[in-house]
């Protein structure tokens, strides 16, 4: 079983590995609520934010009781009086099973929704708002229907899985596309194997966790395991959606994260990851802001912290970078620097800027509170990072005026950062066009620690005393606990999240301060094996906030407790 002492569904959905189908439970503590309440089947197909549903779904026509382990999701009615059995057949079928209480699914209904039975003896489901349609067989006991017509659609579809005689019954759901394929249906034993020993070989390629990680370890892994989808529509390769809860897009910061939790383990997967916005890349060099297989926006962009995630990457799993693959990076890291360095800028051989907060992955800090365009701290660090990490690239293929001159250009923008928004204490912001500082109690000031030994010393140390303001007893605050703008839930005003704690963490170790960094990441750990692979957390209780199952969030999970390893003796020390 998974770890019991926070399996629910209000929380963490129950789906697998490269399904869109999942389930998920809605009360009065869900975010958000939107008045839904009760257990659904959903899918993730285009799913903007919180994902459609398919169907409610209940047992003897009540909400019923639900616990889960990877493979099986069991319900039953409150008063007791049988049970019902779920589980994945492959990514599009689910395999039903019931003893002694029926299984109801009551179908969204919309502007052309129908119900209708087919030839052989199964019904099927079509509604505009599944993306797709569903067919449900009974194999065992008996498939009844409720449905009506009102001329050109139905405004009633309700499926009942019983038996008369309150005996066993089988049943199978299909979610298909255009057309459906007839197939036997593997046993409902089989099919819940198969999924168990999916989730045993993800588990297996992840980094040993000592006792006290064990359990969230395994947990980290289910969230990451279970939020995969299989390509489709715009997605060409399996992507790791950010959650299949609320945030069931892949964002272009996020993947990076995903990517190197599973580098040394599954160096396939985390590639894919880290390619799914080079696939949907522009003719310009950008990124899109988010995706999912049905939509993508360039309206906003992410941080460009991709060079210091693939110097992350080849310091996982050397071998991975054949010359090959490191052509196949510099075709696509290249055009993405280049359009930072290119398309925002204020003046020609200046810094690079943000247009908003959702630009910067920071969507609401208190850096942009006095409106935009921004000059950021974090911003030149990044990129001065990411040109460093394509002069390295170009040096392993023996490209040496490349090597020169993106070393270069890293060294310009990193004596800009210097020279512009630093006042000898703290790091600040500019706002444009007038160039106003704004200087707030942000974390965003800490950021460009990830440059590392490559900062001065005078400029790290002052950065490093700075930094321990935010630390509280559960890790970094991304706003200071006593700013006027400090807000408990504020997303960066305050609660703490898995990115800057790993930018700072490496940047710490870069920097040779590896008991700092342990500490901090160790306060991590345990706070994700208090309160889940939230969002984000409350930074003085440690409270989960927001979506409850959030890939980068475990993702940082897996990546801190592999520095804690044998490998990484920097967080031993």
């Amino acid at each position: 079983m998974l770890l019991s002492p926070h399996q629910d569904l209000r929380f963490e959905p129950f789906s697998r590995r490269g399904s869109y189908l999942n389930f998920r439970r809605f009360d009065d503590t869900t975010y958000p609520d939107e008045g839904r309440q009760g257990l659904f089947l959903r899918h993730c197909h285009g799913a903007r934010f919180l994902s459609p549903w398919l169907a409610r779904i209940t047992v003897n026509g009540v909400e019923p009781l639900s616990q889960w382990d990877e493979a099986v999701l069991t319900l039953s009615p409150p008063n007791g009086g049988g049970h019902v059995e779920i589980a994945f057949d492959g990514t599009e079928s689910l395999r039903l099973r019931g003893q002694g209480c029926a299984l109801e699914l009551e179908f969204e209904t919309a502007p052309g929704a129908s119900m209708y039975p087919t030839r052989c003896g199964a019904w099927e489901v079509n509604t505009r708002a599944c993306r797709r349609k569903v067919l449900l067989r009974a194999m065992v006991g008996e498939l009844k229907t409720e449905t009506d017509w009102h001329g050109e659609a139905s405004k009633r579809m309700v499926a009942r899985f019983t038996t008369d005689q309150g005996d066993a019954w089988e049943g199978v759901l299909d979610y298909f596309d255009s057309t459906w394929i007839p197939r036997d249906p593997r046993s409902f034993d089989v099919c819940a194997a198969e999924v168990r020993a999916d989730f045993a070989s993800f588990v297996e390629a992840l980094p040993m966790a000592s006792d006290e990680f064990a359990a969230s370890k395994r947990r980290a892994a289910y969230v990451n395991w279970s939020a995969i989808v299989e390509p489709c529509g715009q997605f060409r390769r399996p992507a790791m959606l950010m959650s299949k809860n609320y945030m069931s897009n892949v964002w272009s910061w996020d993947h990076a994260f995903n990517a190197m939790a599973h580098m040394a383990g599954d160096p396939a997967l985390a590639w894919d990851q880290m390619l799914l916005m080079a696939d949907r890349q522009n003719e310009h060099g950008a990124f899109p802001d988010a995706q999912n297989d049905v939509h993508e926006h360039f309206n906003f962009c992410k941080p460009p912290i991709h060079g210091w995630a693939v110097g992350l990457l080849r310091a996982s799993n050397p071998g991975f970078f054949t010359p090959s693959r490191v052509r196949e990076t510099i075709a696509w890291l290249e055009p993405w620097t280049r359009w930072w360095m290119n398309h925002r800028l204020w003046e020609d051989g200046g810094l690079p800027l943000y247009l908003h907060g959702n630009d910067s992955g920071w969507d609401n800090s208190t850096f942009f509170l006095r409106g935009v365009p921004v000059f950021t701290p974090d911003l030149p660090a990044f990129l001065a990072l990411q040109c460093r990490e394509l002069a390295h690239l170009h040096h392993l293929l023996g490209h040496r005026a490349d090597e020169i001159r993106w070393a270069t250009e890293a060294d310009r923008l990193q004596n800009l950062l210097l020279k512009t928004l630093w006042d000898g204490e703290r790091f600040f912001a500019l706002r444009l066009p007038g160039k106003e500082q704004v200087s707030a109690d942000t974390l965003i000031e800490a950021i460009p620690l990830v440059l590392g030994s490559a900062l001065p010393l005078e400029v790290r140390d002052r950065v490093i005393l700075r930094l321990k303001r935010y630390l509280t007893p559960f890790g970094l605050a991304t706003e200071h606990p006593q700013s006027p703008h400090y807000t408990p839930d504020g997303y960066w005003r305050g609660p703490i999240w898995a990115p800057p704690t790993l930018l700072i963490i490496d940047g710490l170790q870069r920097s040779g301060e590896g008991t700092l960094a342990k500490e901090i990441a160790l306060r991590y750990l345990r706070l994700c094996t208090r309160s889940g692979f939230a969002e984000n957390f409350d930074a003085l209780t440690g409270a989960p906030l927001r979506d409850k199952a959030y890939t980068w969030t475990s993702s940082v999970f897996l990546i801190l407790l592999s520095r804690l390893s044998e490998a990484t003796p920097t967080l031993r020390d």
